[in-house]
């Protein structure tokens, strides 16, 4: 008897499992259709107002009907993202900036030369990729393409990418080259050395992994190559998107990467190493998050982020700063020193935002 009634109830909660998926699919169906009548109006995807009055009804219907609020509102959260999605995608398909229009990826066979090759194709650019992990016989096709094809992309590391350059400095490619390099330095004078011979190049930083579906809060730096048409070009291909695009001088990309790369991967790295070789059997939350984030950095390609710490001038200097916080701290600690941790905190609270005020 007790076994039927938890099979029946059960079934009714797979029944109401189903009718959320489907009423989650006419949501997103719906929201294509709020793209469409924003793109003809033009308005943007994006609509924060919009966005806190869902999470907000979501939450106030929550209480109404005994549910935790927090629950509604993820739901809400993750369905909002879906839509923004959908609509982020059919906005490329739409503007489709490369119909008619051949593109080549070099290392498009690496994880963020795939997500560009994806990226391009989305918008009806016809995509060649030159990797050496390639299909066979896609190298040759990419190659044999590349001196006329409208846009070349490199997805290489930084050496790789100036050795392209300086390749090709006896015959420049037709169309638009343009790096997405996490360290401009090494490309500074291939950069300049290939538009003295014609070369038309733009370079761009996209602030984000290979995993990123939404590019919404994403950050695409778009470096000042002096080439303004090429970097028009290029920019232009995140126009549909919700990403937002940061102009920098090409000269100053990297004394800002060397805080939101070199320090950020190096104190994630030390942080990795300092872990004990066996793994405690609780977690805290803040010990799980950085944990977590150890374990994506480690996994990335050693040769890259050996490149972005070596190859960056400015980061000795922002490594420097790491170290001289972390002596501050163990100073203030072995003093035992109260006020003077304190005032550690509060100084941290000055130079971190507040993201509940900024959101």
């Amino acid at each position: 008897m007790e076994g039927d009634g938890l099979d029946s109830l059960r079934r009714r909660i797979r029944q109401i499992d189903d009718e959320l998926v489907a009423l989650a699919a006419e949501r997103v169906r719906l929201a294509r259709r709020i793209g469409e009548i924003k793109r003809a109006a033009g308005r943007p995807t994006i609509d924060y107002a919009q966005e806190r009055r869902v999470l907000e009804a979501a939450g106030a219907a929550a209480r109404r009907h005994g549910v935790e609020s927090a629950v509604a509102q993820d739901l809400l959260a993750r369905l909002i993202q879906a839509a923004v999605t959908a609509q982020e995608e059919e906005s490329l398909r739409q503007a489709a900036t490369g119909r008619g229009k051949r593109a080549v990826v070099v290392g498009g066979a690496g994880r963020m030369g795939r997500w560009m090759r994806h990226f391009l194709e989305a918008q009806g650019w016809s995509v060649a990729v030159d990797d050496p992990e390639a299909p066979e016989g896609e190298s040759a096709r990419a190659l044999a393409l590349l001196p006329d094809a409208d846009l070349v992309v490199l997805s290489t590391p930084p050496g790789h990418t100036a050795e392209r350059y300086r390749q090709w400095r006896e015959k420049p490619p037709r169309g638009v080259v343009v790096d997405i390099a996490s360290i401009k330095t090494p490309l500074l004078g291939p950069i300049a050395a290939l538009q003295r011979a014609g070369g038309r190049v733009a370079s761009i930083h996209p602030m984000f992994g290979p995993s990123k579906v939404l590019l919404r809060g994403a950050d695409v730096v778009v470096c000042d190559t002096g080439d303004d048409e090429a970097t028009a070009l290029v920019e232009h291909l995140f126009a549909a998107t919700s990403a937002r695009r940061v102009h920098l001088p090409l000269e100053e990309h990297d004394r800002i990467m060397a805080d939101l790369l070199s320090m950020a991967h190096a104190f994630v790295i030390a942080f990795a190493l300092a872990l004990p070789a066996d793994e405690h059997p609780v977690h805290s939350v803040t010990f799980q998050v950085l944990e977590e984030i150890a374990a994506k950095v480690a996994r990335e390609s050693p040769q890259v982020y050996y490149e972005i710490q070596v190859d960056n001038p400015h980061s000795a200097e922002a490594l420097d700063r790491l170290l001289a916080a972390l002596g501050r701290l163990r100073e203030v600690l072995a003093a035992r020193d109260r006020e003077g941790f304190v005032e550690l905190m509060a100084e941290g609270r000055r130079r971190t935002p507040d993201r509940g005020r900024l959101r």
